[in-house]
């Protein structure tokens, strides 16, 4: 994912923050955004809150020549950030967090017993300059905010991050977050070229860091137990041997991969693309080990069509590398569809017009996006290397075609149950659950 040009120089700009000082503070302007946003993310916080705590302190030299507080800082530092951070094209929750960090202090001050005699000089001095504590109206205006729980969480994190022994990550740590939160993530090349193929591509969406913690999550839900009722794993026997194909309903039992599946950014992005709100169908992770088989040419749609949902978009997270040697997506070259293909009884694509079509095959690093929707023909062969080709695939609905994850896995269960839950001499109708998969069905 190339670098932004806005958020670029932000991270260069805050570089230039390693020796200045932190209002009498014993670290540098520097070290105390990354502390702040190392303690959101310590905390499981979502992007918008953890990118916050990095910027919540910008408006104090993101725009020289405002009025200053004598040596403590640009007066009403808090509304300069939110304006500059909200004309960089960032997601205006980040900047409405930082412009409410000062208020949340203002609001503990007229709230908490105690607090503010715990406020160091500094602090307390420019508190009287923002306006002092609230009043008791003030209080219930603040309170009714959406983003109100998130401000007080943030200004915990601001006063927190004050330690000169703590060890952080650098301020690049942040690079790729930054862009993935931009209030309109995608170039209007970018959509274009989605209006015209229902297809994307998307290099370095995480960062290599990011990818580690993916890949760690990844190999803990490999070799998780086979759980009744709980996460679903399904096998395939190639060469008659049993071997893990994927695991699905697995959000609620693994915090990182729901954050990026339903994470803000994502769910932006998606719902650019939908050109309406979108909602997440359905999660799994193919894991496609060494020796496993390919999915048949197929189109999602038919596959899909269990709640009268019309329209989905999957997103295809490449956790290792893909090649063509190790059974990589490939796509069908076609004009954008809307229509579903002649099929077998499987509903898979009929052999003569998968024949028709030209195939292209989709290489992917680990940390790449792969966006298609629910028409464009696909399929992928046999991992024929002595490495795996893991990659999560969530796909999404619009919104006004309802929730509906939870009825979906609950209805798949019923209908084609992982092995652990399958009853012996019962038959299992894999029908729509099914399409293109190796997936054994014997039970």
């Amino acid at each position: 994912m190339k670098t932004n040009t806005a958020t670029g120089q932000l991270l260069e700009e805050f570089k230039q923050r390693s020796q200045a000082d932190y209002i009498g503070e014993p670290v540098s302007q520097l070290e105390h955004s990354l502390q702040a946003a190392a303690l959101a993310v310590q905390s499981g916080a979502d992007e918008p809150l953890i990118l916050a705590a990095l910027l919540h302190d910008v408006g104090h030299w993101c725009s020289p020549g405002e009025q200053e507080m004598p040596g403590l800082g640009a007066l009403h530092h808090e509304q300069l950030g939110q304006r500059y951070l909200d004309k960089l094209g960032l997601h205006p929750e980040i900047g409405q967090l930082v412009g409410m960090h000062v208020d949340a202090k203002r609001y503990l001050a007229s709230s908490v017993t105690g607090y503010l005699e715990k406020l160091p000089p500094a602090s307390a001095a420019t508190l009287q300059l923002q306006g002092g504590p609230m009043s008791a109206q003030e209080q219930l205006v603040f309170q009714q905010d959406p983003l109100f729980s998130k401000a007080l969480q943030l200004r915990a994190w601001d006063e927190a991050a004050k330690d000169p022994d703590a060890e952080v990550q650098g301020i690049d740590r942040y690079a790729s977050m930054l862009r993935r939160n931009l209030a309109s993530p995608l170039s209007g090349e970018q959509l274009a070229s989605w209006q015209e193929k229902g297809f994307l591509h998307l290099r370095d969406w995480y960062d290599a860091e990011e990818m580690t913690s993916i890949i760690a999550a990844t190999g803990e839900m490999q070799v998780w137990p086979e759980a009744p009722g709980k996460w679903m794993k399904y096998f395939e026997q190639p060469g008659g041997d049993r071997m893990l194909c994927r695991v699905e309903n697995f959000l609620q039992y693994q915090p990182l991969f729901d954050r990026v599946a339903r994470g803000a950014s994502t769910l932006r992005l998606l719902s650019q693309l939908m050109d309406a709100e979108a909602v997440l169908f359905k999660e799994k992770i193919n894991f496609k080990l060494p020796g496993g088989q390919g999915f048949a040419p197929h189109q999602d749609a038919p596959a899909f069509t269990s709640f009268g949902q019309r329209y989905h978009i999957t997103m295809m997270l490449s956790i290792d590398e893909s090649t063509r040697d190790n059974g990589c997506l490939e796509i069908a070259e076609t004009p954008k569809l809307d229509s579903l293909l002649p099929m077998n009884g499987d509903l898979t694509i009929a052999p003569g017009t998968v024949e028709a079509m030209t195939w292209r095959p989709v290489e992917t690093s680990p940390g790449d996006l792969v966006l298609f929707d629910s028409y464009l023909p696909h399929r992928s062969g046999i991992n024929g290397s002595s490495v795996a080709r893991r990659a999560l695939y969530a796909t999404y609905n619009r919104m006004l075609e309802g929730d509906c994850r939870d009825q979906y896995f609950e209805k798949k269960r019923a209908s084609f149950p992982p092995e652990v839950e399958r009853v012996a001499g019962v038959t299992y109708d894999e029908g729509v659950f099914n399409v293109g998969n190796p997936v054994s069905v014997e039970g």
